[in-house]
């Protein structure tokens, strides 16, 4: 070959080449310039999450999460397709520190409990269950009534399975046991989350006996009117998951911005720490359910003869009731003994209205849902839920008209309850465990005579007859004196150690107690051991309750000894010393002593 055909083909090769790197280099470049801007997007995307994070840092969330601080992103509530949602584990539940309460953690199990519960059983444990929605749970005030009684709030000392536990445990039933009783409530409950959620979780925790105390969640569900109403679709967040696990556009935006929510710090605070899962349905709120039924234009278009739709609510009711039978079966295939308690309501209860009643009365939040009364409508489901009990013989206790005979301040709102409140049923769930279940015969002390008397504090009235002096005007003893905890103290000088260190109150009368409560200032001012001494003539005294540091709970801001007696004591003096020889001065921010 000449040394021409070799050059002209060495140029054409080089034309090859050009052109080929031409052809390739344009995508490349396009190539090169799209992932520069994937990743730039990224970085500033990763950014702006950083300096988001940085932000809420910066407000009371890194007071809640201070040790894991992605807990933040997560919402109160999870999506969870066998009942419809849980609570979830590790999240903050309660924020409202008005009455000293720290912030409170749904437990491992997403139960409303400061301790973790295993699956397997302690062999030193008996264990209990309070099921339900957001009364069992101890919500507070909800909706209208939330502004009306001050954002009242329930503490986890205030609540039902607290009391119970409490009370249960003071009267030592189970040689070598200690009963544990386990708030898992959530709410917005009805019986067909209760039964989906215990046959798929809560079982596996066995427990030994089970209390249900729900009613009020029914009423939204069985008051929709429609022709092809499924009990199972009527759950708060039904929906979203049907939406979901269909594929659809919503259901798909839905669960991007749930995943968003809960995996970025962006999207956190742009919704300002707020559950998104409970603002996908319409803005809705505890209680208020999804409107999946446009009843107003249905009105409009094809109203409902009376006789259908009371026949709709009758089919409603029985298939409410229908699933308590499947409950109440499914806990005695399993050996489980097990209480249904249908909860009191504000518009079905013939109570005096307390001055606080009257004004969440008048918010009519909840009268009504749809066409129907919500106090007719209770009253009639609890009739079908008592009689069908009563046939099938489901241990059920009626706390619908348990308040009738009581003017205290009952209702936070449209069916939750006041510490007091909760604690009468706490007390009176208790003593019918006690009756049914340990064969504890019952005594006059048992019954619940006066009922007013029970949420009175009787030292709010009391007056200190000795007390060591304080160390300056501002921490006067008088700050003890107080409903809840606050950041006042009382606080001694020290005291010589010949000179007297207690603190005793006149109740005015001999009264009968069962219940003491202290709060002392500080971890420093808790007093290794002292004595509560009880009397009713300060010539005689009796030592009610030896108590030690190892007694005090974490339940609040401030150290707290929280004691229940078994058996009430008469007595118009009561007496708090410390014991230990170390200790010379008190320092308290608060007493309670209740019936």
């Amino acid at each position: 070959m000449s040394d021409q055909s070799i050059s002209r083909n060495e140029r054409t090769r080089s034309r090859v080449k050009v052109q080929l790197r031409s052809l390739l280099w344009a995508p490349l470049k396009k190539i090169a310039y799209y992932c520069f801007l994937v990743l730039a997007v990224a970085l500033i995307l990763v950014a702006i999450n950083f300096l988001a994070e940085l932000v809420l840092k910066r407000t009371h969330l890194s007071e809640i999460y201070p040790d894991n601080f992605a807990m933040a992103r997560r919402d109160l509530t999870l999506p969870v397709s066998h009942y419809d949602y849980d609570l979830t584990p590790g999240v903050c539940l309660i924020q409202n520190l008005e009455k000293g309460a720290r912030f409170e953690y749904a437990n491992n199990a997403g139960f409303r409990d400061p301790r973790v519960i295993t699956v397997k059983k302690p062999e030193n444990e008996f264990r209990i269950f309070l099921t339900g929605g957001s009364t069992a749970f101890g919500l507070g005030a909800s909706g209208s009534a939330a502004a009306i009684t001050g954002y009242h709030s329930i503490e986890q000392r205030e609540t039902i399975s607290h009391v119970i536990e409490k009370i249960l445990n003071a009267s030592a039933l189970i040689q070598g046991k200690t009963i544990r009783v386990y708030n898992a409530a959530v709410w917005g409950y009805s019986y067909q989350h209760l039964l989906m959620r215990y046959i798929s979780k809560l079982r596996r925790y066995s427990p030994d006996l089970v209390v249900s105390l729900d009613g009020a969640n029914e009423i939204h569900p069985v008051s929709i009117p429609m022709d092809d109403w499924n009990y199972f679709d009527q759950g708060q967040y039904n929906s979203i998951l049907r939406q979901i696990f269909s594929f659809d556009g919503a259901g798909l935006s839905s669960y991007l911005t749930l995943w968003l929510k809960n995996n970025t710090f962006i999207m956190t605070l742009l919704w300002q720490g707020s559950d998104i899962f409970q603002n996908l349905e319409g803005n809705i709120r505890f209680h208020k359910g999804s409107l999946l039924y446009n009843f107003q234009s249905a009105q409009e278009t094809n109203p409902i003869d009376q006789e259908l739709r009371s026949q709709m609510v009758t089919d409603n009711v029985s298939a409410v009731i229908k699933v308590i039978d499947d409950y109440h079966n499914a806990l005695n295939v399993d050996g489980v003994p097990h209480i249904f308690a249908l909860q009191p309501m504000l518009y079905s209860s013939q109570k005096p209205r307390h001055e606080m009643e009257r004004k969440i009365e008048a918010s009519k939040d909840h009268e009504t849902y749809y066409d129907l009364n919500t106090g007719q409508l209770y009253t009639y489901l609890t009739q079908r839920i008592i009689s069908n009990a009563r046939e099938k013989g489901i241990h059920t206790l009626n706390f619908k008209d348990y308040f009738n005979d009581t003017s205290e301040w009952v209702f936070t709102d449209w069916c939750h309850l006041t510490p007091g409140a909760n604690y009468l049923l706490g007390r009176e769930i208790a003593v019918q465990i006690m009756e049914h279940y340990f064969g504890k015969p019952l005594d006059k002390n048992d019954q619940m005579d006066n009922k007013n008397s029970f949420f009175w504090n009787l030292a709010l009235g009391a007056k200190i007859i000795y007390a060591p002096e304080s160390d300056k005007p501002s921490n006067s003893v008088s700050n003890i004196l107080i409903p809840y905890p606050t950041g006042s103290v009382y606080s001694s000088v020290l005291v010589p150690a010949d000179k007297p260190l207690e603190l005793t109150l006149d109740l005015g009368q001999s009264v009968s107690f069962t219940r003491f409560r202290v709060f002392w200032a500080n971890d420093s001012s808790v007093p290794k051991t002292w004595d509560i001494d009880v009397s009713n003539d300060m010539v005689s005294w009796t030592t009610w309750k030896k108590g030690s540091d190892d007694d005090v709970d974490s339940l609040s801001v401030w150290p707290a000894f929280d004691f229940y007696s078994a058996n009430p004591i008469e007595a118009r003096y009561i007496r708090y010393k410390p014991t230990d020889p170390e200790t010379r001065s008190i320092s308290l921010r608060s007493i309670g002593v209740y019936r």
